[in-house]
């Protein structure tokens, strides 16, 4: 089957060093391994797409506190309309934890089913990557 566009290399090499660790009550975090240099392109991970037609069924499990929005032309704040899809990322991405000023940014890749994780700024080793949701929050940040 031929895609009517060429998908993003996506190797295991596209990862940093990183670990998972218990964060007390932020839950689960991912950690960098070793310094990361601003603009570091961090992860590049296969996502997985929840299709429009799952989400009255998906959405309200657990699974909802780790998509992300799959559409053109979107926001993260739409997955509260529970309308089109939504994607999973297929490594540590979709791990991270919210901050309000997050060390890293990710980028979706909607055709070609793939997100980046690259770092906003020096991010040191030992130090716990976060995003910004980009959404109403379901919880109270730390």
């Amino acid at each position: 089957m031929n895609a009517p566009f060429e998908l993003l290399p996506i190797r295991s090499g596209h990862r940093l060093p990183l670990r998972i660790l218990q964060m007390g009550r932020r839950g689960r975090g991912v950690v960098a391994e070793a310094d990361i240099p601003a603009g570091a392109l961090i992860e590049r991970s296969p996502v997985l797409v929840i299709p429009a037609s799952d989400r009255a069924a998906v959405d309200p499990t657990i699974v909802f506190t780790y998509v992300f929005m799959w559409e053109h032309g979107t926001v993260e704040e739409d997955l509260y309309r529970h309308e089109g899809r939504s994607a999973i990322a297929l490594g540590y991405t979709s791990l991270l934890n919210h901050s309000y000023a997050p060390n890293c940014d990710f980028v979706r890749h909607i055709d070609e089913l793939a997100i980046d994780l690259v770092a906003r700024r020096d991010i040191q080793a030992g130090e716990e990557l976060t995003i910004d949701y980009q959404m109403t929050l379901w919880f109270t940040p730390e």
